[in-house]
């Protein structure tokens, strides 16, 4: 009878069998069999003495490599606890029963734990196994060797992966032994590795007490480098780095007590998880009645924002002026959120920071020649060396983005429109409303702000309705173009330029 034809249970035993008559090999085929058969049985149905048959050969080959004066496992010791490990992974997805069988007996979770955490403190996590100085270097058997302790790593990632999958009850079984090998699975050289692990992270931060646990040891602060690092370094496997990223970002003060200790580039990451779990999640991570990190970003903002000024005549710009630009996007983004924006709007001080600090940039930028003055001649784009330095400035975009946290501050909201006013920014919000190259589109939200501001506030329209033109202002873009704005019965128009105004006089 072939492998593939016998029953689990009958292959199981064979299996066992076979180890204990020191027929590894053959245990491997049976196992290997049986892994196969797993993949499309019944695992309600599964006879629990498979798992037990399986976790048996496992304790049997763990006994042996830590028995006294054991050397290094053979390669076919490493191939079979490999084999049994994905055996019992197979017997997992989907089977509530089989996953607490596992867990709940602890003849059955010792041997596969501690096979785990033996194959992580033997591994150096940093070094692959298959580089290539390590190829030239090693014989054909120890490179052999490293391939299968790659294996034996992803087998036991993998196994611990479906044990822990949609049940809470496993979760709290397994989380204090995975929690003390996250520092070195989450920075595994092998990629899938590493993404299996932060899947196992994942499910088990979505049980609210074991996110506690971890936030407040001193190992969240290492896991949340490790996962930012991890996506930085690969995004192909980003998927569960970002999931469990969201899940550990949401914690109430977590970010706020890891803030300063990580780089401006994983600031500016955490900023844009945040900013999909605040906005854009189907099933909000966060509190609509207000959130704790909320505030925190929102203040670090307040108390940061003047740091942008600092940028006008550096370059390179700082990188925390980019922490900086990516806060105000952030913020932004948030205020332009139905769920948020009551909450941003009840923050005069967010109005008043926001406003006060597009006075100081537009004021900056009149004297000229510095990142705040705007860019109105489309000549001035022609240098494609000189728009790539434009827009890598921290202040591209900035002002832009505070016009739109500010249309969004003052929307339906008498008290902020009036506060604008008060500050005599009406006309500042109007003056902004051209062509700037370095804030796309900010004639676009200037006018949305004043819209903003008008609707239903009697005052800002009387205010906006006294103006009165004082003439036409040069606008070097239209010259370009050959086009002029002339000011006829009150209106403006644009027509072309009368370029017989520039011909010098005839000669007499």
């Amino acid at each position: 009878m072939s492998g593939e034809q016998q029953e689990p249970l009958e292959l199981s035993e064979e299996a066992a069998s076979l180890q204990h008559n020191g027929d590894l090999p053959q245990c491997v085929t049976k196992l290997k069999a049986l892994q196969r058969h797993l993949m499309n049985t019944d695992r309600w149905k599964l006879s629990g003495s498979v798992l037990w048959n399986v976790c048996g050969v496992i304790r049997v080959e763990w006994e042996r490599w830590r028995g006294e004066g054991a050397g290094q496992p053979s390669l076919n010791s490493l191939e079979v606890v490999s084999s049994a490990l994905c055996c019992v992974r197979n017997a997992m997805p989907n089977c509530a029963r089989n996953q607490l069988l596992v867990a709940e007996t602890e003849d059955l979770l010792n041997p596969i734990v501690s096979c785990i955490q033996w194959t992580f403190k033997t591994l150096d996590p940093s070094q692959p196994l298959d580089t290539e100085e390590s190829v030239r270097e090693e014989s054909e058997g120890e490179a052999e060797r490293r391939k299968a302790y790659s294996t034996l790593a992803i087998s036991c990632v993998t196994c611990l992966g479906n044990l822990v999958a949609a049940n809470s009850k496993t979760r709290r079984i397994v989380w204090p032994y995975f929690k003390l090998m996250l520092g070195d699975v989450l920075v595994f050289w092998d990629k899938e590795v590493a993404q299996a692990s932060t899947m196992i992270l994942h499910n088990c931060l979505l049980e609210a007490e074991l996110k506690e646990d971890l936030c407040k040891s001193p190992a969240g602060k290492e896991t949340l480098t490790q996962l930012l690092t991890l996506y930085e370094a690969d995004t192909k496997y980003s998927c569960f780095v970002l999931l469990a990223l969201e899940v550990l970002l949401a914690a109430d003060t977590f970010l706020e007590e890891t803030w300063l200790s990580l780089t401006e580039g994983q600031q500016c990451l955490c900023l844009e998880v945040v900013e999909v779990g605040l906005t854009h999640t189907s099933k909000p991570l966060y509190s609509p009645h207000g959130t704790p990190i909320l505030k925190f970003l929102v203040g670090y903002f307040k108390t940061q924002a003047d740091r942008i000024l600092r940028t006008h005549a550096d370059w390179p710009a700082p990188d925390s002026a980019l922490v900086l630009a990516k806060l105000v996007s952030f913020t932004c983004a948030v205020a332009a959120s139905d769920t948020w924006r009551p909450t941003l709007q009840q923050d005069r001080s967010l109005l008043v920071t926001s406003v006060a600090l597009l006075q100081c940039m537009h004021e900056i930028g009149k004297m000229g020649g510095n990142a705040f003055t705007p860019l109105d001649r489309f000549t001035d784009l022609d240098d494609k060396e000189r728009m790539s330095e434009v827009e890598q400035h921290p202040a591209f975009g900035f002002k832009c983005d505070l016009i739109r946290l500010i249309a969004s501050l003052v929307h339906l909201n008498s008290s902020n429109q009036d506060l604008v006013r008060e500050m005599n920014a009406l006309l500042l919000i109007l003056e902004t409303s051209r062509f700037d190259a370095r804030n796309p589109l900010i004639k676009e939200a200037s006018i949305f702000a004043l819209r903003n501001l008008l609707e239903g506030n009697l005052e800002n329209q009387r205010c906006i309705g006294e103006l009165r033109m004082q003439g036409v202002a040069e606008n070097p873009g239209l010259a370009d173009l050959g086009m002029e704005a002339v000011q006829e019965g009150g209106k403006l128009k644009i027509v072309q330029q009368d370029r017989s105004r520039d011909s010098p006089p005839p000669e007499l």
